[in-house]
């Protein structure tokens, strides 16, 4: 009954063409989530680097509160304290011509094994995946449109 089972892990890459700094500052500011992170519908900071989340799930709507670990100039990292155990991490990495390359790697079960098993049953392995693609794709249109700002 290993991690596997109850979960998934996703890892994503996408090449940004915006300066790393900017699109790292950009991710690493959590109330900018709703923005550009398919599936968040709504960011709270609950306290130094913490945050409650309103997630659109496929089984239902979760609250997950989340901690910020690491917050510097290329990686963003963080871990769920509650609903969902896991965590998440964002890294720019500073490309050629100004542009950047965007990895996104997130580890995720939920705590209640039942809900899991639900989770399994509706591919959440395969919607955290379409999510972290849309998402993605979403911070590179915004970075890109922005990028003379």
């Amino acid at each position: 009954m290993g991690m596997t089972q109850y979960g998934g892990t996703v890892d994503i890459v996408q090449r940004i063409e915006a300066p790393a700094e900017k699109v790292a500052r950009y991710v690493g500011d959590f109330r900018n989530a709703r923005e550009w992170m398919v599936g968040v519908e709504g960011v709270e900071k609950t306290g130094e680097d913490a945050y409650r989340l309103t997630l659109e799930t496929p089984v239902g709507r979760l609250r997950p509160e989340i901690l910020v670990l690491q917050h510097g100039p290329e990686r963003v990292r963080w871990t769920y304290t509650s609903t969902v155990e896991g965590g998440g991490e964002v890294v720019v990495s500073p490309g050629t011509n100004g542009g950047c390359t965007v990895t996104y790697a997130g580890k995720f079960h939920l705590k209640r094994r039942f809900l899991d098993r639900a989770a399994r049953a509706v591919g959440a392995e395969r919607f955290a995946r379409r999510n972290g693609e849309r998402s993605l794709l979403r911070l590179k249109s915004l970075m890109e449109a922005r990028r003379y700002e």
